[in-house]
């Protein structure tokens, strides 16, 4: 055998084992992922209808924490999750005794039903809410927007939370909690919705305080092409829907004045995109827009899951309508012992000799 020849040879090895190592290297490629195909309704429009729950979205940073800065939520591996989820449940639990408020530091609890306990076994899929911007921030606040909070505050100085009715929130009142935004990023309970769909309209139904969406769908029927005059303002805006493929489309102004959503009410813009990506999960995802509030645009997304074990439970937000009269009659006893009445326990004096502290 020549020498050439097995030069010859031995450089065709070589190549071949650098190939297969190569090879051996460089990940395969994967098939795409076969896009969900939705099931259809007897007219054609994907179908979005069921039970669904947010109860497992409980404990979810809303904004990107600090423990993943510098991440992608599609960078966090199941691992990472799983650490997380195992944190966060113990701070949920460690918080458990005061979600009705009362004080840590003085070990005064306030006592609350069982079902205020949904985030003590959640398990989230989401490392935070915030899509957009890339950094899983809120953008700034504009200086308008910051001089009319500090306009608001001093309106309010000297006044006690219970002074007056207009003193509670819309939610103490029972008139409504939240806007369609906030009522996707779930609290302590109630994370329940359901929605319904007919040819001409979508439904949205929330656990709390039972409130329903109607919205018609553009172009069908006697709908609307487009919003309403700006004087017809309402707490949860003027929505019309369409659908954009596979995905219905629900855009939202025309909010009053008394709802607010991080500091936006009245030129808040609301874009939610509903589509169904797998059997038992819709997308939500809400697009927030006001000039007048933020620096840009942003967005966040939340998963549904379908769970007809978790349907709209009775909601009767103060049991007879005592609640608000009883916030107010309290705040009269805090008066005449010459207390500002205050939700916080440690702003109560007249707990300070009970507790031992001058």
């Amino acid at each position: 055998m020549s020498k050439r020849f097995l030069a010859l040879l031995g450089v065709a090895v070589a190549v071949m084992a650098f190939t297969l190592t190569a090879q051996a290297q460089t990940p395969a490629k994967q098939a795409p992922a076969k896009k969900f195909a939705p099931k259809r309704l007897p007219w054609g429009d994907p179908d979005l209808q069921g039970n669904f729950t947010g109860k497992d979205n409980m404990n979810t940073p809303f904004e990107r924490p600090e423990e993943f800065a510098g991440r992608r939520i599609e960078d966090i591996t199941p691992a990472e999750m799983d650490k997380a989820n195992e944190a966060r449940r113990h701070r949920a639990l460690a918080g458990a005794p005061y979600p009705g408020g009362g004080s840590r530091a003085r070990g005064v609890a306030i006592a609350v039903p069982i079902h205020w306990f949904d985030s003590l076994d959640a398990v989230n899929v989401r490392p935070w809410f915030v899509t957009d911007p890339p950094d899983g921030k809120v953008p700034p606040q504009t200086a308008e927007a910051t001089k009319r909070a500090a306009d608001q505050a001093a309106s309010r100085r000297g006044r006690g939370t219970a002074d007056s009715y207009t003193d509670r929130s819309l939610g103490d009142r029972c008139i409504v909690m939240g806007t369609p935004a906030g009522k996707m990023t779930p609290a302590l309970y109630g994370a329940s919705y359901q929605i319904l769909q007919t040819k001409d309209y979508v439904a949205i139904r929330y656990e709390m305080p039972h409130e329903t969406r109607i919205i018609p769908i553009q172009g069908r029927g006697a709908t609307r092409q487009q919003h309403n005059v700006r004087a017809l303002s309402t707490y949860f805006g003027e929505s019309v829907a369409k659908w954009e493929g596979d995905t219905l489309v629900v855009d939202t102004t025309n909010f009053n004045s008394k709802v607010n959503f991080r500091g936006a009410s009245t030129n808040l813009h609301l874009i939610e995109r509903y589509t169904r990506t797998a059997a038992r999960t819709v997308d939500v995802t809400m697009t927030v827009e006001d000039p007048t509030t933020f620096a840009r645009p942003w967005s966040f997304s939340v998963p549904l899951i379908e769970d007809d074990g978790q349907p709209i439970f009775e909601y009767a937000c103060h049991e007879g309508n005592y609640g608000l009269r009883n916030i107010l009659s309290a705040g009269r006893t805090d008066d005449k012992k010459g207390i500002r009445s205050s939700d916080s326990v440690d702003a109560q004096a007249d707990l300070l000799d009970e507790f031992g502290e001058q």
